[in-house]
């Protein structure tokens, strides 16, 4: 076994642990500026490229279900929990819409294709139980505890949506437009 096959997986937990950590730090990075807009945008930059560049597996074209079909379930969850009630964390404006379809981007870019990706050497249940349970967790400084079982939910949904999709771009989809529905 070669050095950068050994490397890899110990890279892929540095990295995993290193974006945790920034999500986590949301709320300090943002005290500490008066461009919180522009923090979060090069946060969320940085998550996206960091997950793009991750060398991903492929899966066999008779493994992947039909994408729009898998969107929809996804969607259809996120209507129901939204028909449940809340409200709006921002208001609506442009740049709320810019960050939020950024940030979900990203998120999944980050949480479904480097993490998923790391964590899926130990099987279907803990690639999508692990970045699920870490993507509930870096939520949690940002709208408290009482968020964990929803956004714990949500990873679920999502990270399921990367197991049967096959690829880190179906969830992508799905969180855009779930963040969509949050601030309309």
């Amino acid at each position: 076994m070669t050095d950068v096959a050994l490397s890899r997986p110990r890279l892929a937990v540095v990295a995993s642990a290193a974006g945790c950590a920034l999500l986590v730090a949301r709320p300090l990075l943002l005290a500490a500026t008066s461009h919180p807009v522009a923090v979060l945008a090069g946060l969320f930059a940085l998550l996206l490229v960091a997950g793009w560049a991750w060398p991903a597996r492929a899966l066999a074209p008779s493994r992947r279900a039909n994408a729009a079909a898998v969107i929809a379930i996804g969607l259809a969850a996120f209507v129901l929990g939204r028909l449940a009630g809340g409200h709006s964390p921002a208001p609506f404006t442009p740049r709320i819409l810019a960050l939020s379809a950024l940030a979900a981007v990203a998120e999944e870019a980050f949480f479904r294709r480097l993490v998923y990706g790391a964590l899926a050497s130990g099987g279907p249940a803990l690639a999508v139980g692990g970045s699920a349970l870490l993507f509930a967790v870096v939520h949690v400084t940002v709208y408290g505890a009482w968020v964990l079982p929803i956004d714990l939910a949500a990873g679920l949904v999502l990270s399921w949506q990367r197991w049967a999709g096959g690829s880190w771009t179906v969830p992508a989809v799905t969180h855009v437009l779930a963040n969509l529905l949050v601030v309309i």
